[in-house]
């Protein structure tokens, strides 16, 4: 599953992802579809993703490429200077605003809105 294309990603950030960090775009890609609700879930490509998901997914694409977010400890701290703060998640407020604005996250709403299906009978 991927929702964008490297030259997507090299001409909004200017960061040249080469073959070994290629996984990056799969890996933003499944994060930011696991936080969309069912109701809004879709089979999208690189050519089909809505903007806020396309979007959302290269925000979290470049924050995993900038921190190099561990998978599977997430327990770890960044440092800039003498702060230091310790890593309380894996994913970017900004993709999950994006996600959010665009009206694919709604964490607001009861469990049966967010994640229900609807079901044509």
């Amino acid at each position: 599953m991927e929702f964008f294309t490297i030259e997507e990603f090299k001409n909004k950030y200017n960061i040249q992802l080469d073959d070994k960090n290629k996984w990056i775009i799969g890996a933003a890609s499944e994060m930011i579809y696991s936080q969309v609700g069912l109701r809004y879930r879709n089979i999208w490509t690189t050519e089909t993703a809505p903007s806020p998901i396309k979007n959302a997914s290269m925000e979290q694409a470049r924050f995993i490429y900038e921190y190099q977010i561990p998978f599977l400890d997430n327990r770890g701290s960044i440092e800039a200077g003498n702060m230091k703060s310790d890593l309380k998640t894996d994913y970017s407020t900004l993709a999950l605003r994006i996600l959010a604005n665009g009206g694919y996250l709604y964490r607001g709403n009861m469990l049966h809105q967010n994640m229900g299906m609807e079901i044509p009978f």
